[in-house]
Parts: structure tokens; C-alpha cells; sequence
């Protein structure tokens, strides 16, 4: 399938599948491919925070986005309006990654927010600039720039997917152990 063909013939993929196909490629298989999903507490914790967040801030901008032509479904955590310009934000119990500059986001979050930001592009025919992700243990907001290394890595993680579920070898186990032990996955 060529970039440039939609997903017609294929199943739409789920936003947060992509996340975790950032995280870990065998989460990703195990969830999407073999449907092994894993409601730990986790799960629980973070449908807590956002009940949290809703309760909080009173009415919530939630929207359920689905596009053939990008082959993805999901559902914004928020959707809000800055100077005119429409923002989605995605929140995360976790800290932020700290980097050279000081606070960034993880790459399985921007990944998330960007296909979150493109859907909505699609949704409304308005151009998105900026996403950003929400680190409610350190208390830090993110910018993701939507650039073009934003939208291809959107459009790699998409490929990508599509390759590991027309597959019926499961990718390797990960050299960090955290990673499979965060949902209990080997």
C-alpha cells in the first residue's frame, strides 16, 4: 500500500495502538494483533485522572475523530482554543522526559497528540500548529510542534502497524525489562 492510497480495505487504527507501538512494538502485537489487553491498574489510574480532570474543570471537549483516508480512530482527551487556533491536549498521570532544554515529551506521547492533531486537521479542515501533552505529576505542560517530522513520523507509525499486523511473528522482547513489566507483558 502506497502513502498516498487510503485504508479502505483495512481495519482503522486505534490512536493510543499507536502509542503503544511507540512504547514497545510487541505491546502493540499483543494488544492489537493477538487482542491481549491488560486493564491493570494503570488502566484504572489513568481513567481516574481524567474523571479527576473532568470533574475539576467542569465541561470537557472530548471528540471521537475517525478518517479512512489516514486508516485512524480516537478519541482527543481535549480539545481546546488558544489565540484562534485550535489545540488538542493529551494528559498523562507520569512525569515529563527531561532533556537538554528541560521538560519534552516522551516520543510514544508526541506520536499520540500528533496523530490526535491530524485527525483533527482532516475533521475540520483547519490547519493544526500545536499539540500538547498535560504531565499531571510534575505538573507540566508540553508543546509538540505538528511539523513535517511530526506528520511523517504519524505516517511511519501507521506503516509500521499495518506491517506487524499483517504478520504472524511476534516482534522481540525489549533489553528494558521496565517496559514489558509495565503491563505485565513478556
Amino acid at each position: 500500500m502506497s502513502k498516498k492510497q487510503t485504508c479502505i480495505d483495512k481495519p482503522l487504527i486505534r490512536v493510543m495502538a499507536l502509542h503503544a507501538l511507540a512504547y514497545y512494538e510487541r505491546l502493540f502485537y499483543l494488544e492489537e494483533v493477538e487482542e491481549i489487553r491488560v486493564a491493570d491498574a494503570s488502566v484504572f489510574a489513568d481513567r481516574r485522572l481524567h474523571e479527576a480532570i473532568q470533574a475539576d474543570e467542569g465541561e470537557w471537549l472530548t471528540l471521537v475523530l475517525e478518517s479512512e483516508k489516514l486508516g485512524l480512530k480516537g478519541k482527543v482527551d481535549c480539545l481546546r482554543r488558544r489565540d484562534g487556533r485550535l489545540i488538542p491536549y493529551e494528559h498523562k498521570r507520569g512525569r515529563c522526559r527531561t532533556g537538554n532544554k528541560g521538560a519534552e515529551t516522551w516520543p510514544s506521547d508526541a506520536l499520540q497528540v500528533s496523530a490526535y492533531a491530524l485527525l483533527l486537521e482532516e475533521h475540520t479542515g483547519e490547519r493544526i500548529q500545536e499539540a500538547r501533552v498535560r504531565y499531571h505529576a510534575d505538573k507540566t505542560t508540553v508543546r509538540v510542534q505538528i511539523d513535517t517530522s511530526a506528520r511523517q513520523a504519524v505516517q511511519d507509525a501507521i506503516l509500521r502497524s499495518r506491517e506487524l499486523t499483517s504478520s504472524i511473528e511476534r516482534p522481540p522482547i525489549t533489553e528494558n525489562e521496565r517496559r514489558c513489566a509495565i503491563r505485565g507483558f513478556v
